[in-house]
């Protein structure tokens, strides 16, 4: 009889324990506009809308987990984070009549770094930057059946077609209406073989279509895009931000490609990572240049450390060379607390309490966190 009562005596100390249990509200900011994104919004969240993550990350740009995560939330907030402010911040006082300004941000495994270029695209977009952004460099070099062929145009160079008409495709979603209000047009006549040519005034979205649809010459047109568009920043014609994740991979050792005559090809040898390489270079105004460099991206022997020197090499830090590096850190512990409280509200993690474990085990990375709140 004792022990029943003990039992029941147990179980409303329960009830009433989870009854006065209130889920935790992270904290959030108001300003959905990153334009507005103040040091004041460090370390709160912010909402993007719906169309707006479709018009710029339908087709890349945000981890797969992290996307997958947003479907079930039925929202995506992202973190406002010291390093994307730094950057955003940066870019707003910029002299764009001066040479592009490269920014390279860099840390471990885990700690942010696509989110935080993801919240600069944010910004670049409303501000109406024409976006060049390379979502994920590895997926370009990876085999998963994809046809390479010598290209006809470039000597000693190899073509990866219809890999760079979906580039083609995300660069149009992204800006097709931008470009259609500025009207950019085309400096000169290219010609594609005897019967096919692109005449001098053909506007940007034309000449982006035709690669798309001649997936042959998408290749030719991601470059010859690339310079008109440097020629219209440099005239003052329009403003450009050249965003690219995965940067190191560019300067792997090798890659997974063959040809169709079975001769494997380095990225040096990819016409696709040579205009990657170009759009690296400040050798045009009115836009800004951000990479990103991680671990995940180099080969598997490569990823004992996540400094860029040692993921880019010599060869490299001597492209980029000047830039301002900007490391992407493990949270704060302001930042782990309301990324929990997020959690917690969203009731992705089940459970209160245990907050310094999840600390211990996840070395405060939030795709770490992410993952470890997952079962909880």
């Amino acid at each position: 009889m004792r022990a029943y009562r003990r039992l029941c005596n147990y179980a409303t100390a329960a009830v009433k324990q989870e009854t006065q249990y209130q889920i935790p509200t992270a904290a959030r900011t108001e300003k959905k506009n990153p334009v507005d994104h103040d040091s004041h919004d460090l370390s709160k969240f912010y909402t993007i809308d719906p169309k707006t993550v479709s018009n710029i990350f339908q087709m890349g740009g945000m981890p797969k987990p992290f996307t997958e995560q947003t479907n079930m939330f039925a929202e995506t907030a992202l973190m406002i984070r010291k390093p994307a402010l730094e950057i955003i911040n940066s870019l707003k006082s910029t002299d764009f009549q001066k040479p592009a300004v490269r920014y390279l941000l860099y840390g471990q495994t885990g700690s942010g770094k696509s989110l935080s270029l993801a919240h600069i695209l944010h910004y670049a977009y409303i501000s109406k930057f024409i976006l060049y952004h390379i979502p994920y460099v590895p997926i370009w070099l990876k085999y998963d059946r994809k046809e390479v062929n010598w290209s006809s145009s470039k000597n000693g160079l190899a073509d990866i077609p219809l890999i760079a008409a979906q580039w083609l495709k995300h660069f149009l979603h992204q800006n097709g209406a931008l470009l259609n209000e500025l009207n950019l047009t085309t400096s000169q006549d290219y010609v594609w073989s005897q019967r096919e040519t692109t005449p001098k005034g053909t506007t940007l979205n034309e000449l982006v279509t035709h690669g798309i649809n001649r997936a042959k010459y998408a290749c030719d047109c991601m470059d010859i895009l690339l310079n008109e568009l440097k020629a219209h920043c440099t005239n003052n014609k329009c403003k450009m931000l050249v965003a690219i994740d995965g940067f190191n991979a560019f300067f792997n050792e090798k890659t997974d490609l063959k040809t169709e005559d079975r001769v494997k090809v380095t990225p040096q040898q990819i016409t696709m990572v040579q205009t990657g390489l170009s759009a690296v270079l400040s050798d045009w105004n009115n836009g800004a240049i951000v990479m990103v460099t991680s671990p995940r991206a180099a080969l598997n022997t490569k990823r004992e450390s996540h400094l860029p020197i040692y993921l880019i090499g010599r060869q490299g830090f001597e492209h980029i060379d000047p830039f301002i590096p900007v490391m992407v850190p493990e949270l704060s512990t302001v930042e782990f607390n309301n990324m929990l409280d997020y959690y917690e509200e969203k009731r992705w993690l089940q459970k209160s309490g245990g907050r310094k474990e999840l600390e211990f085990l996840t070395s405060k990375l939030p795709a770490d966190l992410m993952a470890r709140c997952a079962p909880l």
